[in-house]
Order: C-alpha cells, then sequence, then structure tokens
C-alpha cells in the first residue's frame, strides 16, 4: 500500500495532530499527509470528494484563486501498526496566520495583518459564491441540501446549549483564575436558552453553501514572502459541510478576536470584509445567527479548555483565553431580532471595541 502511494510512511515530519510532511518517491516533491484512522476517515472522504469537485469548477475561471491544496493521491496505509488511510496533497509554502500573528509586534504591521485579512476574505468568497452556485445548479440532484442552512443553524444551537452546560458546570479553566473561571460559569448560564426562537426559512435567504466548518488562523497558510498581488490564502483541515456561510465569518473574526490587539484585530476584519465584499459585495446575516454563531465558537474555547488534558493544544493555546469573556459579555448585552439582518464585518468590529 506504501508504494501505491508513493511515499516512505516512516521517513514523515509531524507538523500538527495527524498532519505530516513526506517526499513523493517518484520525484521529490515535497507534500502534506494527514493520516487518519477509524470514525475521522469517511468525513475526511467526503470532503475530498467536495473539494475535488469545486477546484473542477474553478478550473475554468482563471481571475479566482483556488484556495485549497491540490489532491494528489489518496488511499489505505498501514501507519504506526493499524490500518490507516492518507490523503497526500500539494504542500503550500507559506505559514498559517497564527503563527504569522504570533511573530508581529502588537499594534505594528497593521499594512500586512490588512493584507493577511483581504486575502483570507477573498479565498472565503471563492469558496462560498462558488459552491452555492454549484449547489443551485444542481439542486434536482441535491435536492436535500439546499436548505442546509437551517439544519447547520440547529446543528450549531444543539452544540451551543451543550457546550454553555459544559463551561457552566465547570470546576477549572486552563489559564482563567477563580473571578474569570466564575464569570465563565455566568456568562454560560445566560446562553442556556438564549437563541432558542422557532424562525422559517424565508424566500430570498441564500440557498446554503460549501463551508470549512473550522476556519481559524491555524487553518490558513499564507506566503508573505510572495508579492501582494500573487498572496493566496490557502484552507487546510476543512471539513466541507453544506451550511451557512456566516458560520465560517464569525469563526474567523472569533479567532482573531482572540489573538489580537485591538488594532491587528480592525486591520485585519477591515481586510477581510474587502476581500470578502470583492466578490459578494452586499452580504448580510441574521443578526441572531451571528450572535450564536460568535458564542457557540467563544464557548467551545473555553469549553475545550475546561477539559483536565486537552488532546491537542493549538499553536495558539490557552495564553489569551479570558478574551472571549470579554466577547461573550458584549453578545449577552446585545439586542437581536430574530427577524433583523445585519453586516457582519461591522457588527462584529462593534462588539470587539
Amino acid at each position: 500500500m506504501e508504494t501505491a502511494l508513493g511515499i516512505d510512511l516512516n521517513a514523515l515530519t509531524p507538523i500538527g495532530r495527524s498532519s505530516y510532511l513526506g517526499l513523493l518517491a517518484s520525484t521529490g516533491q515535497q507534500v502534506k499527509i494527514i493520516l487518519v484512522k477509524g470514525a475521522e476517515v469517511p468525513p475526511l472522504q467526503k470532503a475530498a470528494a467536495l473539494r475535488r469537485e469545486l477546484i473542477e469548477e474553478l478550473a475554468g475561471k482563471v481571475s479566482l484563486p483556488v484556495p485549497f491544496p491540490v489532491e494528489i493521491k489518496s488511499g489505505p496505509c498501514i501507519f504506526e501498526g493499524s490500518t490507516a488511510w492518507a490523503f497526500v496533497n500539494s504542500y503550500v509554502p507559506g505559514s498559517d496566520l497564527t503563527n504569522i500573528i504570533r511573530l508581529l509586534t502588537p499594534g505594528q504591521d497593521s499594512e500586512l495583518v490588512h493584507a493577511m485579512g483581504q486575502a483570507a476574505g477573498v479565498s472565503l468568497a471563492v469558496l462560498h459564491s462558488t459552491s452555492q452556485r454549484w449547489i443551485r445548479a444542481r439542486r434536482k440532484e441535491d435536492a436535500e441540501s439546499v436548505y442546509q442552512e437551517n439544519v447547520w443553524r440547529d446543528a450549531t444551537l444543539a452544540r451551543q446549549e451543550a457546550l454553555a452546560r459544559r463551561v457552566s458546570d465547570a470546576s477549572k479553566i486552563t489559564a482563567l483564575d477563580d473571578r474569570q473561571l466564575r464569570q465563565a460559569r455566568s456568562l454560560a448560564g445566560a446562553f442556556t436558552n438564549r437563541f432558542k426562537t422557532t424562525r422559517h426559512h424565508a424566500a430570498g435567504e441564500t440557498t446554503g453553501c460549501l463551508i470549512h466548518t473550522d476556519l481559524h488562523g491555524g487553518n490558513i497558510i499564507l506566503d508573505t514572502s510572495a508579492p501582494a498581488d500573487a498572496r493566496i490564502a490557502s484552507f487546510i483541515d476543512d471539513q466541507l459541510s453544506v451550511g451557512d456561510s456566516g458560520y465560517d465569518i464569525a469563526s474567523i473574526q472569533n479567532w482573531a478576536f482572540e489573538v489580537m490587539d485591538e488594532q491587528s484585530f480592525i486591520a485585519f476584519i477591515h481586510g477581510l470584509e474587502i476581500g470578502y465584499k470583492s466578490l459578494i459585495p452586499h452580504y448580510t446575516l441574521r443578526s441572531s445567527d451571528l450572535l450564536l454563531y460568535l458564542t457557540a465558537r467563544s464557548l467551545g474555547r473555553l469549553a475545550y479548555y475546561a477539559r483536565s488534558a486537552p488532546q491537542w493544544v493549538e499553536p495558539y493555546g490557552s495564553e489569551r483565553l479570558f478574551r472571549h469573556l470579554d466577547l461573550l459579555d458584549g453578545i449577552a448585552s446585545a439586542a437581536a431580532s430574530t427577524d433583523s439582518f445585519t453586516d457582519p464585518f461591522v457588527t462584529v468590529r462593534r462588539l470587539a471595541t
């Protein structure tokens, strides 16, 4: 099986959970290999198939960047003594946004941070707009997927409620002191049943699109050494699913709020907005959905570090976890009608500052 993949699986360099760098034996080309087992395999196989179709859709649109590594091959293998599945992708040069931000001086390099946001916004809009047209074109074939936006919201709501309970019951949360822990538990309690409202998909709302589902800086690669007009933000570790584009937008803004100082955050979000609206100029989102998605991401971060031993410590760790208390406090004070729509970039800037 290794022969079919053309890679020596005993000579891999780990770069993250389940992710490795290796070389193709035939060409010496550096590649990224994702090795997964068991229940992790089917979702990634489905995402890979969707990604292939999306890349084919983009092949004839030379003006749009392809925001993903190219899949070279995939297949079964034996890794560390047991059966696994390997996804072999092209290696994308550069660094993830989290590591880039860590190397910057707070309050400095606003031009670079703005450019990072703009590149991420363009790539995100490419994913959302192209896949939405593709889903609409396949309406008959994908009839059950057309209104997945509501299904995604309901699933996010259920997840948010479970996370609120976990944080509310936490006896400790890594990096939070006793006062902050009490605040986290109180805020989590305030969000129990907060977003449980009945609404229906209205005529004219989006039909859903493919979304990344876990969009943060650690999952976006950018080569800052490339010329500014040639920089492409590339998404990794996606589990593409039909859902609400607003979830991805809320997710990346939630990450930026945690890891960046205020000046860098404003520069990044402004760039993100310009990049995204260059392809989707009049984007709005239900106010209540935006607040739900932001809340779910913040509670998810707190709940993750409420574990006694987190399974994987991300590059940005827990050192600025307290920032989510400020964001959740702002959300708790915000009033959002289920029928009102908002610009998610403007609204998050207002909440954050």
